[in-house]
């Protein structure tokens, strides 16, 4: 357990209320926020990477007609997400796995959807500070994106339900390779795939706010529809793959028995 958390046992003794699965939620990511502010390690790595793929595309795109521009804007902004995305997910569980602490909160008197509504929201929390610097710079660096300026609380709500369909994904299949040696890869491969789908409608609702398209208020229900069933589908398989990532031995550990 990292230095300065507090036990498990003793922080979820008294979360058995009526306010249980909230509280623990909450008490999970406040430890992990807490962590994460001392070290600023996963914070630090996601801004500059940001900015490093803000750079990219400007160098990359800067001569594009603004004609264009709306046709390229949303793939920068949700190409630099899912890369972002990818890069916390495969350390959302890095504690738990080194200080083999994963198998003590599954002991724990803690509910398993609390585990998942944590790491999801540190996650998103991560996502949503990149944005808060690669919206800017896009509309710096391409006159077609002043629309995001313009229309502040469209564009938030759209970055808000495009990467909350992201990681409600993203942390289940970081959870199932939680104790996995070669996570990072696996990861990588199996999340682009299966978070094209949420990623891809966010794009379209987001050439849809560039264009001002008269049925935008359309996609962002169908967004808020399609988070809705993510998470819950997220919720129900979480603990199934959680617990069966955790109860799998490495290969070594089981020789070692047989022996």
């Amino acid at each position: 357990m990292p230095s300065g958390a507090t036990p498990w046992p003793l922080a979820f003794r008294a979360t058995t209320g009526s306010m249980r699965l909230p509280r623990q939620a909450w008490l999970l990511a406040k430890n992990d926020l807490r962590q994460e502010l001392r070290d600023l390690e996963l914070v630090a790595t996601a801004g500059f990477f940001t900015l490093v793929v803000l750079v990219m595309f400007g160098l990359s795109f800067a001569a594009l007609g603004r004609s264009a521009q709306p046709l390229a804007i949303p793939g920068m902004l949700w190409l630099a997400v899912a890369f972002v995305g990818a890069l916390t997910l495969t350390r959302i569980f890095d504690r738990e796995r080194e200080s083999d602490t994963l198998r003590a909160l599954l002991s724990a008197p803690v509910e398993r959807l609390s585990i998942y509504l944590a790491k999801g929201a540190v996650t998103l929390l991560v996502l949503l500070g990149c944005c808060l610097v690669l919206v800017p710079g896009l509309v710096l660096l391409f006159p077609a994106g002043a629309v995001f300026a313009e229309r502040p609380l469209t564009t938030a709500v759209l970055v808000v339900l495009g990467c909350v369909a992201y990681v409600a994904v993203g942390t289940l299949f970081a959870a199932g390779l939680a104790q996995s040696g070669g996570k990072n890869v696996l990861l990588s491969v199996i999340l682009y795939p299966l978070t094209s789908p949420a990623l891809m409608w966010a794009l379209v609702s987001t050439r849809a706010l560039l264009e001002g398209h008269p049925d935008l208020n359309t996609y962002l229900i169908q967004l808020a529809a399609l988070d809705v069933l993510l998470v819950a589908l997220g919720g129900v398989l979480f603990e199934a793959v959680l617990v069966g990532s955790t109860g799998r031995k490495p290969a070594r550990e089981r020789g070692r028995r047989r022996r």
